[in-house]
């Protein structure tokens, strides 16, 4: 199956020209986003449909075990080692907010990430990147909003200077359901500000002022939100949507009667090394570390 999905992604990534290519490479320098629409092929739309389905299952019955035996999260990775990272909604800890660490649970949804996604973005951005981290967000009927946030504060500590996201799409996303909404020009929205280093904010490497502690950890203050132009990206099943760790973004609670599921899979240059078996190592010791938690719907230590 491994070679199969290679020579799937081969055919993906040599379908466009060279100048479409140049285009894709220069917006995403620019802009800190790409969105590819119908990246995916129909059959692997399908497929990835299907594994979000059986993580569903999985996660909600392991999310049970939990709460039968009353154990906290971090009880649940001690008494369940190696087990799917479960993270329940903070508002409703009968429903599953997130799930994590797909990639090492289910080795042939590895394949078909590294053969397709983790091959274009090596490919798009000129050098090898390696996987950091996973995890699928279910944002169910009523499930909460992620505030706006960048995500590099949050693996700030963690090794990698870079990291690069890839959002999968697996339900229809829209303005209803809470579709990711990022920052359009961002860069220029803050040009002259005297708490931003200049020189990182025109390389899109500023990381802006944000909330330390309480329920709105990690998220940007609300004087820094209103200066943005948000640009919501309606995605749809088979779109890829890849955005560095600097670019502000954020998503509204689902307000619709169906689900708003994506996977999201972070990467980092392979020349900063292999650091997703130490995030994880990390995070099932110390699950409610705030860290883990930034900009995130879910409950945390002093969150």
């Amino acid at each position: 199956m491994k070679w199969i999905v290679v020579l799937l992604a081969s055919f993906t990534v040599g379908f466009a020209s060279d100048a479409e290519w140049q285009k894709r490479k220069d917006f995403f320098k620019e802009n800190g986003y790409l969105w590819i629409k119908n990246f995916f092929s129909e059959e692997q739309t399908i497929l990835l449909k299907s594994w979000a389905e059986r993580i569903n299952g999985d996660a909600q019955g392991l999310l049970e075990v939990m709460q039968k035996n009353g154990w906290t999260q971090a009880e649940f990775l001690k008494n369940v080692p190696g087990a799917l990272i479960v993270v329940p909604e903070a508002k409703d800890p009968n429903l599953v907010c997130r799930t994590e660490d797909m990639l090492t649970c289910y080795p042939d949804l590895y394949h078909l990430v590294a053969g397709t996604i983790t091959s274009y973005i090596g490919y798009l951005l000129g050098e090898p990147y390696v996987l950091f981290k996973d995890k699928l967000n279910f944002k169910w009927p009523g499930g909460g909003a992620f505030p706006p946030h960048q995500d590099f504060p949050a693996f700030e500590f963690l090794g990698p200077r870079e990291h690069i996201t890839a959002m999968v799409c697996i339900d229809p996303a829209t303005l209803e359901n809470g579709c990711l909404q990022v920052a359009g020009c961002w860069r220029s929205s803050f040009e002259g500000d005297p708490a931003l280093d200049p020189e990182k904010l025109q390389a899109g490497l500023a990381v802006l002022p944000y909330v330390k502690g309480g329920k709105s950890h990690g998220s940007i203050q609300p004087a820094y939100v209103e200066k943005i132009n948000w640009i919501p990206l309606e995605t749809a099943p088979g779109d890829l949507v890849i955005f560095d760790s600097f670019l502000p973004h954020y998503s509204e609670p689902n307000q619709s009667e169906h689900s708003r599921r994506a996977m999201f899979f972070t990467h980092n240059r392979l020349k900063e090394g292999e650091h997703r078996t130490a995030y994880y190592h990390t995070k099932r010791y110390d699950p409610e570390n705030p860290m883990f938690h930034f900009g995130t719907p879910t409950k945390a230590r002093d969150k």
